[in-house]
């Protein structure tokens, strides 16, 4: 099980951590992104503020000290009336406020709540670094096969020209090939953009320019999710699920509320000791003199009526627990099907990995059965683009399919309260040093 704690802790040390300059891996973006990202800089700043609530709770309940200080000058000019100067101060502690400590059990749960919520930011900044690496990687091999797609159809617009040129072929037969190479044209230069667009969106997260990166092994394997089952990740959700810890212990602290509300209708004793002292300058009437006074009070006050403000905000909180509450079902439920989804959509790419990995071997050879075929006159060129356009978009399907596997494998994480800083750098190790992504 994976603490809130120890997820905070993780945090806070790769923050502390230097990077390379040079580097450029899965684990050099999320150490930035840790530093520099600005959702993740104003989600350390509400959990910090949020800190301080537990504080304020407290404060009611401990001891309160007071002073102040007046002087009252004289109203005439002729100085015969004397300069007063009064001090006080009052020390005063709460004996019976039962609001204020239910008040301070809810603090203590919403202590609890920014914990989680902090923790959910931080699942939340790997799945976006995680995200936007890969989507890099995504859009680099979609430029790469599109970019050699638009190579093969042109070589064979040339040779379809020249077969023209001497009069082997109609010249209907070049303006389809020009068409479909304009077709992979147009594809190709959008893959280009949408690679830039890709490297862009890493600078959002780190405010860092980044032109090249560590690509992803050959030899990556797609893994079935451990444990096997469904149920399984359900039961973690349920225990580790942030956001679901977060609306639980929002209901709690809903509810710590609502009796607050409730008991303000209940008496409040203090006790104090209050001291003063006056002092009064010499007059040419009167000599100086000064007056000390000390005192202890115990006070009780209690709510006698109140225009129905007192009641009204009872049943305001009251319907604020009771909305807690169903927000909280909502959250278990939504939690729970999220865990079987995911689990689904996991095991889903695993298969599909595998299979797209297939689909290229039986492309490669549907395409050199064309190709045979059009020497010897049984197909025709326009076969022949069909059948290699269909194995470059079975290179770009295996692609997507493993980058798919990642990204749904982390999620899956994410919902059972599993993610954590150590998977990027488990996944970080998948990655090859030698395959250079490049921006231009």
């Amino acid at each position: 099980m994976l603490s809130i704690n120890k997820l905070i802790s993780l945090i806070a040390l790769i923050a502390l951590t230097s990077t390379s300059a040079n580097a450029e891996t899965l684990a050099d973006i999320y150490q930035s992104a840790v530093k520099n990202d600005p959702i993740a800089g104003a989600a350390r700043a509400s959990y910090k503020a949020s800190k301080e609530t537990l504080k304020q709770g407290r404060a009611v309940l401990l001891p309160q000290l007071t002073a102040s200080s007046r002087k009252e000058e004289p109203s005439s000019d002729d100085n015969i009336e004397p300069v007063k100067t009064t001090y006080a101060a009052s020390l005063s502690q709460s004996l019976f406020n039962v609001p204020a400590w239910f008040q301070f059990q809810s603090a203590k749960h919403m202590d609890q709540v920014a914990e989680a919520q902090f923790a959910t930011q931080q699942q939340s900044l790997i799945i976006r670094v995680s995200e936007s690496y890969f989507n890099v990687l995504r859009a680099y091999d979609n430029k790469q096969t599109r970019k050699a797609e638009e190579l093969a159809i042109e070589r064979q617009l040339e040779q379809v020209t020249e077969r023209f040129e001497v009069g082997l072929l109609p010249i209907t037969d070049v303006h389809e090939i020009q068409a479909i190479f304009d077709d992979a044209s147009v594809n190709s230069l959008e893959a280009n953009g949408a690679l830039d667009i890709a490297f862009d969106q890493l600078q959002v997260l780190t405010g860092k320019n980044h032109s090249q990166l560590a690509g992803l092994k050959d030899d990556f394997v797609a893994q079935a999710p451990n444990p096997i089952a469904s149920e399984s990740w359900v039961a973690f959700a349920l225990a580790n699920n942030f956001d679901l810890k977060a609306s639980l212990l929002t209901q709690q602290a809903a509810n710590q509320t609502a009796k607050a509300a409730k008991a303000q209708h209940l008496p409040k004793i203090t006790v104090s000791a209050d001291y003063s002292k006056r002092d009064i300058e010499a007059t040419i009437a009167a000599e100086p003199m000064n007056t000390e006074q000390t005192a202890v009070n115990l006070n009780l006050t209690m709510p006698i009526f109140s225009g129905g403000l007192t009641s009204s905000q009872a049943r305001q909180s009251a319907y604020q627990a009771q909305a807690a509450e169903q927000n909280y079902i909502a959250t278990k439920r939504n939690t729970m099907q999220a865990a079987r989804s995911n689990h689904q959509l996991t095991i889903t790419n695993v298969a599909r990995v595998k299979a797209r990995k297939q689909a290229i071997t039986s492309a490669e050879s549907a395409l050199k059965a064309t190709q045979a075929g059009y020497e010897v006159g049984t197909r025709n060129i326009v076969d022949v683009l069909v059948a290699q356009r269909t194995l470059f978009q079975a290179k770009r399907n295996f692609s997507n399919a493993r980058y798919d596997y990642i990204l749904s494998m982390m999620r899956l994480k994410q919902v059972a309260g599993q993610l954590s800083p150590e998977d990027i750098y488990g996944l970080n190790d998948s990655l090859n040093m030698n395959i250079n992504i490049e921006r231009y």
